[in-house]
């Protein structure tokens, strides 16, 4: 880590408790204490003033009025507003405000200002439940640079950073994280200097609180017997002196747990009985083994989803408070063979990880100007707001450090170190005293999201979850002693009009995802789906912010409230180089919708693809003569919209490809056919046959505008038929050459084409044909000539242009020429293809340019190699519209096999085979192995593993390009070769049926 001359702040907001880690300037990092403890318990309690209390004093709090406390906030992220009380329904966002709350101004005693702060999130989470994190730091009054990392990376930092355990580039850890609520497994591997989750999963009902229920259970088999009336008050309370006495039960049996972590017996004192009963280490291990062998599954099951066996780990790190029972380790070093690292105070690696995380995700800051409206800008740099720049550690997001206004700087209160939590301040409050605003808030409410089943589960805890009935109200009397309201410093707790609330269950159908941007149309004929190889991504390189500060002061600030929602580390940077795509509002995989194929899946051939609202699945199998079955079914539907067995039979099929008009088939060569093939076009309403033709061995078909070209090599011709019935709409023969009867056909390609759905090779799912009908025909006597698809005419015609064999591209009004003998690249303009421009001749010797490819509006990209040498390869985009200077970027990097588009940025396999995405301007982003296909400008779907023809279990992740992967989940026994994709619905072909899945919206 760098050396700084400021402090940083990393919190882990945890089901049960939070943890925050203070780095201060000369290196060293502790933990911020909270009523004289390093974990704050994330309960929350609403007191009957409307206020917010946090910590130990919710706590103790809801001893009184269970029913106003909240023990576990985060998992009720799915469920917009908790219930609090007989009718206060709190945003969960308000909830966690107030525990970050507590946190600021914890931080704020200790240092006298909010430092740059890091939070950490579970790695399953979404772009909502990060939205409702942004929510909670507006609130809260956080800066707006405050990052989110995933909490198994920042986890993975501390393990090789602080523990300096070995983990080389390419190898991958496991996190096993067992909390006081639920359980997280990750996998996350190591990428050139950055850590990328490819697997996650856990369990809603594994955690510290589920054996606390499995030892309460176990005791009340003997105290059942022997002091039954005891053990009915404890099970079954009516009063709250029994609700408060089941509550201490509870709790004594969770310190007993935890002193048997350390000793070999344990005291429980039992309300109502003399004596205290013992329990035993074997005793807890024996109630705990059933569940923690199912957290040795479920991390077997998430090592498997990321391709790999246990042995093939660089480590295994067990973090959250629960994994410090000793036969966690023991079975995990049983089951799986590895030996796992656990710490003393395992809940602690999390929050210190986090800021080395963020060290290590970007370059230093540089302090930012004033926004117009902020009181920098306000006072001019008066007022005690000099701009003094803070230094950071490189890659830290910066803090506004609190600078005092003319009306509050003589009278700020004195520091306040309690956990009572502000009340989180409406969106329409009148601006308060303190640090500068940051921007605007941010007031959308996130869209809906697949609900995770995982986070949105009840407490096992019933003390505070049970009959809320059978208590006093908040009207009624509490009879006995109560603990005194304390003296509010604020006003209550007011619900802010613009909160976010969604009821329950909300997000648990499907959506109708919506039509996507066109992608560039390709040829009929199938292309290989599986690639030498492609991946998905490793991390991200997001730019830091920057702030000012003024005179550093040990004051209490009042944060305010008015600052932009931080949704995911590197938003700024994302916004930079990607503004037209946001992310996608990634969620775990649903459940599979399996549909019947109407022809048995086998080993012969099947497909499935997506076309706007639709998804289409084929199936052939030869025992039945090579019969094929189309399904079509609409993406939200249940049942099909259509069946249908037209198509015919063929000794073997090839490819399907959606089309406006219906799905066409294509089979494959027939030996005992002169190696003919047929195409069958099926109609979109029904499925019926709307015709079909016989095609040569050579021949190739193209779609463009409303018409089928066909390169008809025997009659040495192309042909335009109607796409809706198959007639003839127009013929042009070859140009005539003496030397060879070859040619090429192009389709026309724009912007547009280049943010759609496209396979791991680029092709495009969804093309729009009508986007710009042309095609370019280059002739076997060098000439060019622009072909009006749907009638024919030849528009425009240049001879000595290209060869058939060269690389040609027509994009965006132009066409792009690779001279293999001058090792030059021409731009002639479509239109008229007058004069060619020169936009680039290489200066190596002995160089060859190839692959050249679209990427960006006015841009291609190709490779350059010298002297034959693959390790030599260097990846060059040019501005083909620019009158000199061409080259934009040059990019280092060996073996090249192909470039594949993503808005400006391109995706780069290699024959290693790696995968490696390069953004805009020429800079690495991540590099690794797997397979990865773009779903718009600036969005990807990333595979585990290559993509296969037999059933497999890759594990998927989505990304938008300037943030972290976010696991999807696995897939199972999918033939993923098959599938096909939108921007969040998945279709694939299974083992023996078809499948349709949703991973965003």
């Amino acid at each position: 880590m760098t050396d700084t001359d400021g402090f940083v702040l990393g919190v882990d907001l945890g089901t049960s408790h939070t943890v925050a880690m203070l780095r201060h300037p000369d290196g060293r990092t502790r933990p911020l204490l909270f009523d004289g403890q390093p974990l704050l318990p994330s309960a929350v309690y609403l007191d009957t003033t409307g206020r917010l209390h946090v910590g130990t004093d919710a706590l103790r709090l809801g001893h009184a009025d269970p029913a106003r406390l909240e023990p576990n906030p985060k998992r009720h992220v799915d469920d917009g507003t908790v219930l609090l009380g007989s009718d206060q329904s709190i945003p969960v966002a308000d909830l966690f405000a107030a525990l970050l709350g507590a946190v600021a101004r914890e931080a704020v005693a200790t240092t006298g200002f909010l430092p740059p702060a890091i939070l950490t999130f579970p790695a399953a989470w979404g772009a909502r439940r990060r939205a409702v994190l942004g929510e909670a730091l507006t609130r809260a009054g956080w800066p707006a640079e405050t990052r989110l990392v995933p909490e198994p990376v920042a986890a993975a930092r501390y393990f090789a950073e602080v523990l300096r355990r070995p983990v080389p580039a390419g190898s991958s850890l496991a996190v096993f994280d067992l909390g006081g609520g639920t359980l997280d497994v990750a996998v996350v591997r190591a990428d050139q200097g950055s850590f990328v989750v490819t697997a996650s999963g856990g369990a809603d009902d594994l955690g510290g609180l589920d054996i606390d229920a499995a030892l309460v259970d176990h005791l009340g088999k003997s105290l059942a017997g022997g002091e039954p009336a005891a053990w009915q008050r404890l099970t079954e309370p009516t009063t709250l002196a029994e609700w408060r006495a089941r509550r201490r039960f509870w709790d004594d049996v969770r310190g007993a747990k935890e002193m048997l972590s350390r000793s070999s017996f344990a005291p429980v004192p039992v309300p109502g009985v003399e004596h205290a009963v013992h329990l035993t280490r074997d005793e807890l291990e024996a109630a705990a083994d059933p569940l923690v062998r199912r957290g040795v599954s479920e991390a077997a099951e998430v090592i498997a989803a990321a391709g790999l066996k246990p042995a093939d780990l660089a480590g295994l790190f067990l973090v959250g408070g629960s994994s410090r029972i000793p036969l966690v380790a023991r079975l995990l070093h049983s089951e799986l063979g590895i030996a796992p690292t656990v710490l003393e105070q395992p809940e602690l690696p999390v929050a210190e990880g986090a800021i080395i995380a963020a060290a290590q995700a970007t370059p230093a800051p540089t302090p930012a100007q004033p926004r117009p409206g902020t009181a920098e800008a306000a006072a001019g740099g008066s007022a005690g707001a000099q701009a003094e720049p803070v230094k950071f550690a490189a890659g830290l997001a910066t803090s506004a450090t609190p600078t005092p206004t003319p009306a509050t700087r003589q009278d700020s209160p004195p520091p306040i170190t309690d956990t009572r939590a502000e009340p989180a301040a409406p969106t329409s409050a009148p601006p308060q005293s303190g640090p500068p605003q940051s921007g605007p808030p941010t007031q959308a409410a996130p869209p809906e999201e697949e609900t995770d089943e995982r986070l949105r589960a009840a407490p096992v805890d019933p003390w505070a979850t049970g009959e809320a009935a059978a208590l006093p109200t908040a009207a009624d009397p509490i009879v006995g002693p109560s603990t005194p309201a304390p003296t509010p410093s604020s006003p209550p707790y007011v619900a802010a009009p613009t909160s976010p609330g969604y009821p329950p269950h909300h997000n648990q159908q499907h959506h109708n995802p919506q039509p996507q941007s066109p992608a560039w149309p390709g040829t009929a004929a199938s292309q290989p789906r599986t690639p030498p190889g492609a991946g998905p991504a490793g991390a991200t390189k997001p730019e830091a912010g920057a702030r000012t500060t003024g005179r550093r002061r040990r004051a209490y600030i009042f944060i305010a409230s008015a600052v932009t929602v931080v949704l995911a580390a590197g938003a700024v940077l994302a916004w930079v180089f990607w503004p037209e795509y946001r992310a996608l509002d990634y969620h775990p995989l649903s459940e599979p919708r399996v549909i019947t194929p109407l022809v048995p899946v086998t080993s012969d051939w099947s497909d499935a693809e997506i076309y706007r609202d639709r998804a289409y699945f084929a199936s052939s199998d030869s025992t039945s003569n090579g019969a094929v079955g189309v399904v079509a079914i609409r993406l939200n539907a249940t049942k099909p919209t259509w069946t249908s067995r037209e198509a015919g039979t063929a000794t073997r099929w090839k490819s399907m490809v959606p089309l406006p008009v219906g799905v066409a088939l294509f089979t494959d060569l027939d030996s005992a056919n002169d190696y003919r093939r047929r195409l069958v076009v099926l109609g979109a309403d029904h499925g019926n046959l709307l015709w079909q033709r016989t095609l040569e061995q050579e021949d190739e078909v193209f779609f463009a505008g409303d018409s089928a070209v066909i390169a008809d090599r025997a009659g040495k011709r192309l042909i335009g038929v109607k796409l809706t019935d198959g007639s003839q709409r127009w013929s042009q023969a070859d140009p005539v050459s003496t030397l060879t009867t070859d040619t090429k056909v192009l389709t026309v390609t724009t912007p547009k084409d280049l943010g759609g759905p496209a396979t791991v090779f680029g092709r495009p799912y969804e093309p729009d044909l009508a986007d710009d009908p042309r095609i370019v025909q280059i002739g076997a006597d060098k000439s060019a000539r622009v072909i009006d698809a749907n009638t024919g005419k030849i528009l425009t015609s240049r001879q000595n242009v290209a060869e058939p064999k060269d690389e040609v591209v027509a994009h965006n009004g132009r066409l792009i020429v690779l001279q293999p003998d001058d090792q030059r690249i021409l731009s002639y303009r479509l239109d008229k293809l007058g004069e060619p421009k020169v936009v680039y001749t290489t200066q190596a010797a002995d160089s060859e340019m190839k692959d050249v490819t679209p990427c960006g509006d006015d841009r291609v990209c190709f490779d350059e190699e010298i002297s034959y040498d693959a390790k030599t390869t260097t990846v060059v985009a040019l501005d083909v519209a620019a009158e000199d200077d061409t080259v934009v970027w040059r990019y280092k990097l060996a073996n090249v096999d192909t470039i594949i588009p993503v808005g400006e940025a391109v995706l780069v396999t290699t024959t290693v085979p790696e995968t490696t995405l390069i953004d805009g301007t020429g800079k690495r982003i991540w590099t690794h192995t797997g397979e990865a296909a773009r779903l718009d400008g600036g969005n990807l779907l990333e595979f585990s593993k290559a993509l296969s023809l037999s059933p497999s279990d890759p594990a998927l992740a989505g990304r938008h390009l300037g943030d972290q992967a976010v696991p999807l989940g696995s897939l199972n026994a999918i033939r993923s070769d098959t599938c096909a994709w939108n921007t969040s619905m998945l279709a694939c072909v299974a083992d023996e049926n078809f499948v349709l899945q949703q991973f965003a919206g």
